[in-house]
């Protein structure tokens, strides 16, 4: 009983120093990079590196907040992303919806095309919807962007499986009240699907905040460009901080903060929706 014991107390200490461990990986780029954002450029390049500043350049922070470009790059990130995420969610509950509960011939075979679809490479579907958004004069406008981008087969699985698990009872004594789909819906399904709507909306935030490939496609103007475009100008000579390197972190650690901010305020959502069942199971 005793050698039981000793094995799984150390079980136990070696799990929290491997936790531990990949807690330093991946912790170490951000605080590397939130240290050199307040170091100068040589104390960037010194051998051996310094950990830590010998005086924080505030100032490199005050650069960037009084670079107005920069912050229409965050603005234009900022509203794009709200905008396609607020509507891929819409879009995609409304499907997951009508895939679960209302009947109509072919619904299986078109769900079955929508996960086929869902295996394509993205960069294979960026030049028809390049030449489409061309022949509908919509490139170089955030409306293409926010047009060509608000639609996820992953929320549509998602929330399939969520709708699913809902009791068809609760369902059913709401058509019996004289409920229409769009009130059992937005009334009961999605109240009930909390945890799944959240979930999906923080990392599809994140997901179109990120976005790079698409938008330098159809993106030409400069004051359109999201922080994505925008950030990787800043990494060459002629960029909008050469190589001020303090300066560059600093604009990175910008443009990171609301993406941490809203991980740290929505991670109990994002566990719930993974771990919850969303409602009553049938």
């Amino acid at each position: 009983m005793k050698n039981v014991k000793i094995l799984r107390n150390a079980k136990l200490i070696m799990t929290h120093l491997f936790l531990v461990f990949c807690c330093v990986v991946f912790a170490f780029p951000f605080l590397w990079m939130i240290t050199n954002s307040l170091k100068t450029k040589d104390e960037i390049w010194a051998v051996p590196p310094q950990v830590l500043p010998a005086v924080p350049q505030w100032m490199n922070y005050s650069d960037v907040f009084k670079d107005s470009i920069f912050m229409r790059y965050m603005w234009n990130s900022m509203y794009t992303s709200i905008l396609i995420t607020a509507i891929t969610l819409v879009t995609s509950a409304m499907f997951a919806y009508a895939l679960t509960n209302i009947r109509f011939k072919g619904k299986n075979i078109l769900f079955a095309v929508i996960m086929v679809t869902y295996i394509v490479p993205t960069a294979a579907t960026n030049i028809p919807a390049y030449i489409i958004l061309s022949k509908v004069k919509l490139i170089d406008t955030h409306f293409g962007l926010i047009l060509s981008t608000c639609s996820s087969i992953f929320n549509i699985f998602y929330f399939r499986t969520m709708f699913m698990q809902i009791s068809k009872d609760i369902l059913g004594a709401a058509r019996v009240d004289g409920a229409g789909h769009g009130t059992i819906l937005w009334r009961i399904v999605a109240p009930m699907s909390t945890s799944s709507f959240m979930t999906l909306g923080i990392l599809g935030f994140i997901g179109c905040y990120n976005s790079y490939v698409w938008p330098s496609l159809i993106l030409r103007t400069k004051s359109k460009y999201v922080i994505s475009i925008g950030l990787q100008l800043f990494f060459s000579t002629d960029g909008a901080y050469g190589l001020k390197w303090g300066t560059i972190m600093a604009s990175c650690c910008v443009t990171i903060f609301p993406l941490l901010l809203l991980f740290f305020i929505g991670q109990k959502w994002i566990m719930n929706g993974i771990t919850s069942d969303s409602g009553v199971k049938a």
